[in-house]
């Protein structure tokens, strides 16, 4: 399969904000993803030749192969299209495109996706930083803050917050999970219509946290 490399696929990416998770609950979190990656690669490649880069004729196309790897592989693999996606709608000027580093995914888990296979992130080591049963946080589609049923959050050894907030619609339990404050993974409902446990996470969220 005809790789790119991930500052190139980043650099195809537009400035906008895309649908998130929860925004259209009609449709599956996989095919949101595909809807977002035709979106913001067409999009990008637009922007990105009005910043003046060298932009390819066939630009929407490399870029669409390279984001396919992480949809129908696996939680894992959504999850990481998913923080890749969202991360890069934080994107606001030339300068922005011309430094995405943060926004990366390891080539190894992107080989392994594109190869079919789930790709776990890194992992990272985190003590519990606590929860409460109430409170409020930030809305996963930009809205204000809404009251939190529980709130779930840990210390991890690489800086960052981790954080997972539920709330109730319409009588179930709906979690959304955020890294420094940004929408990471995909929204779940625990089985047990209760507040997950640690070890509930990992998978919806795109992360690989252990104690």
């Amino acid at each position: 399969m005809k790789r790119l490399s991930f500052g190139i696929a980043l650099a195809l990416l537009p400035a906008c904000v895309v649908g998130t998770p929860v925004a259209e609950e009609q449709k599956s979190a996989e095919q949101q993803l595909r809807d977002d990656i035709a979106q913001v690669c067409d999009k990008g490649c637009r922007e990105n030749a009005e910043c003046g880069f060298d932009t390819a004729m066939d630009c929407p196309t490399h870029c669409s192969e390279y984001l396919d790897a992480f949809v129908g592989h696996g939680d894992e693999c959504q999850a990481l299209g998913r923080n890749l996606v969202d991360c890069v709608s934080t994107l606001e000027t030339c300068d922005d495109y011309a430094h995405t580093e943060h926004c990366d995914v390891p080539p190894e888990q992107h080989d392994q996706c594109a190869a079919g296979g789930s790709a776990a992130p890194p992992m990272v080591h985190c003590d519990s930083g606590g929860s409460t049963s109430g409170g409020t946080a930030p809305s996963a589609n930009g809205d204000p803050a809404q009251t939190t049923s529980c709130d779930l959050y840990m210390d991890c050894s690489d800086g960052a917050e981790y954080r997972v907030s539920c709330h109730s619609v319409d009588e179930t339990l709906v979690c959304n999970c955020f890294k420094d404050g940004i929408v990471s993974g995909v929204a779940f409902s625990p089985a047990n219509g209760e507040c997950p446990a640690e070890e509930q996470i990992n998978a919806p969220c795109g992360w690989n946290l252990s104690h």
